[in-house]
């Protein structure tokens, strides 16, 4: 029976000396630098500043990436500490330079920047009301110009929040076709699609009579008027 007891007892002593060791353990991680659970958040916006839905975005050492809402908002809840921020599934028509999230910089903001190819430039159209306000929802079309063969190239979307349609973007996603910017030249444009009651400077043909798109001067402004 004493001997019965001693080995129990040794076990008993054994079992505890473990316990204080993970209960140090567990106090010492606490104390750590960094242990503390906290949510960090990356916004991303495309170069207009609109929110970019669909975009993985990772924080450097988690192996989970976290895709953006509509909002263009992805939130992670990390331990605190310093993390190097990168995206993926990003369209080759954008790119960005990466950032850092710190534990007291937790919220980051991305803008990403136009990829045209090389040689390539991104032209914009800008479309405005009577009132100088814009419109959103034309569709726009930048032409060569008549004497020089009249090709249109469609723009890959229609105009934003602020009014305004880049030549570069994605025209099909699932088949990876995109627009990369287009070759320097003059273009003149033709809209679609603007509000009813208005009309623009145009020919017989339908090409803006204000202005062209140039190199040296990508983009052009068309303001609607009141139709007569």
């Amino acid at each position: 029976m004493k001997k019965l007891f001693i080995k129990f007892g040794a076990v008993l002593t054994a079992a505890c000396l473990i316990c204080a060791a993970g209960a140090l353990a567990a106090c010492g991680e606490k104390e750590q630098p960094g242990g503390e659970t906290v949510a960090y958040t990356v916004t991303v916006l495309d170069p207009a500043g609109e929110p970019l839905k669909g975009v993985n975005v990772k924080w450097s050492g988690v192996k989970t990436a976290y895709p953006t809402l509509e909002t263009g908002k992805a939130t992670a809840n990390l331990q605190s500490g310093d993390y190097d921020i990168s995206l993926e599934n990003l369209s080759p028509v954008y790119k960005y330079t990466p950032v850092k999230a710190t534990a007291s910089d937790r919220d980051k903001t991305v803008t990403l920047a136009w990829n045209p190819e090389d040689g390539k430039i991104v032209y914009t159209v800008k479309v405005l009301d009577p009132d100088g306000k814009p419109v959103k929802g034309v569709s726009v079309e930048l032409c060569v110009l008549a004497d020089e063969g009249g090709s249109c190239q469609p723009f890959p979307a229609v105009t934003n929040a602020k009014g305004e349609a880049y030549s570069i973007g994605v025209i099909d996603e699932e088949f990876k076709i995109y627009l990369r910017g287009m070759d320097a030249g003059e273009y003149e444009a033709k809209i679609f699609g603007y509000p009813n009651g208005y009309t623009y400077e145009q020919d017989a043909d339908g090409y803006y009579t204000g202005g062209t798109a140039t190199a040296a001067n990508p983009t052009l402004t068309i303001q609607l008027k009141a139709a007569e």
